[in-house]
């Protein structure tokens, strides 16, 4: 194939609609319009070779990074709820989905943006695949899948420590009451349960700069609970 001259480069770009080619993709372009309540789960994608110097099977360095990346999502993207559990991270987004619901764009963002904390917090090239799940309600639903979640960290952190303890046969994946009792006990702790970001008004305490007095006040804040608290709540 012959080089093309310089000539030639600006006649075939100058020679392109730019307008109709963006009317014709744009069009291609595979989106769905979402509306609240949703939630995202963004999961980690291909941790476990990128972090196998690290703790095993949860290492708290790592789940903080996902916290840090949480209350980031929630903060950028108006989150009510997130809950952190092994290698995901769950947004709750009940009344307001940006991008006017564009799908591709609000996945696109979300998990671009926990790749890039996570990644930066951890000194790894991290990255996360991203998914939404459209909700019933804002109450109930949200209940339902925060246990579901939950239910699927929990089994999965026993019976992968019951698996390398050689409590139970490798491989095997027997009923998780048996598997707590291998144990001899489950361990209820952020390992299995994960951690819940919650948007809670907080009552704070300052000084009215013109009076000097201490005033109440109340604001916003994202704090962390048990995730079988808000749950139960």
């Amino acid at each position: 194939m012959n080089a093309m001259s310089n000539i030639d480069v600006v006649n075939l770009l100058i020679g392109v609609n730019p307008v109709e080619l963006e009317r014709d993709f744009d069009s291609r372009v595979v989106t769905s319009i979402i509306k609240p309540p949703i939630v995202v789960r963004l999961d980690g994608a291909g941790f476990g070779k990128a972090l196998k110097d690290f703790t095993w099977p949860r290492d708290e360095r790592v789940h903080r990074a996902l916290v840090k990346a949480a209350v980031e999502l929630m903060r950028t993207f108006s989150g009510e709820y997130a809950l952190v559990i092994s290698d995901e991270i769950n947004v709750f987004l009940l009344n307001y989905v940006p991008f006017s619901g564009r799908e591709y764009k609000l996945i696109s963002s979300m998990a671009g943006l926990a790749s890039a904390v996570v990644s930066n917090a951890l000194s790894r090239v991290l990255y996360f695949d991203a998914r939404v799940i459209q909700l019933n309600d804002s109450c109930l639903d949200v209940m339902r899948y925060m246990l579901y979640r939950v239910r699927v960290g929990f089994n999965n952190y026993h019976v992968e420590i019951a698996q390398r303890n050689g409590v139970i046969p490798p491989k095997s994946t027997p009923h998780i009451n048996e598997v707590i009792r291998a144990l001899g006990g489950p361990r209820l702790t952020w390992e299995s349960l994960g951690t819940c970001l919650v948007r809670s008004r907080v009552e704070l305490e300052g000084v009215d700069r013109r009076s000097g007095e201490r005033v109440k006040y109340v604001r916003k804040r994202i704090i962390e609970k048990n995730p079988i608290e808000v749950i139960n709540e």
